[in-house]
């Protein structure tokens, strides 16, 4: 009986981290493509224009940053900086991230690796 409970509690413990691995291929592979085409963004494009080229604007409403960028507002040298930031490739040194005028809503600047 104890034999047969710890051979559950293994295949338990296999099934789970399958499915982790699983999961972290399809957000990586979301990730690379978001990364490759943040190329094709250009400077004065409209943010939405830009989020649809990138692909994350069809989930912009109903999901976390996992599948999204996240909107940071960083202070630099006293004004604020507006960024969309997406999640950083495995093994990345730097988030992706566009960074617009609120006012207008257009790319002025674009961070896409290095």
């Amino acid at each position: 009986m104890l034999k047969n409970l710890l051979y559950i509690f293994a295949a338990i413990g296999l099934l789970s981290i399958c499915i982790q691995i699983v999961q972290f291929f399809i957000e990586e592979n979301r990730t690379q493509s978001y990364w490759n085409n943040c190329e094709k963004v250009e400077i004065g494009m409209k943010l939405n224009e830009a989020r649809e080229i990138i692909g994350d604007l069809k989930y912009q409403y109903w999901t976390q940053d996992s599948k999204s960028g996240e909107i940071i507002i960083y202070e630099k040298n006293g004004e604020l900086e507006y960024s969309i930031e997406y999640d950083m490739i495995f093994a990345g040194s730097d988030n992706m991230r566009l960074i617009f005028d609120p006012k207008t809503l257009k790319i002025t600047d674009k961070f896409c690796g290095e």
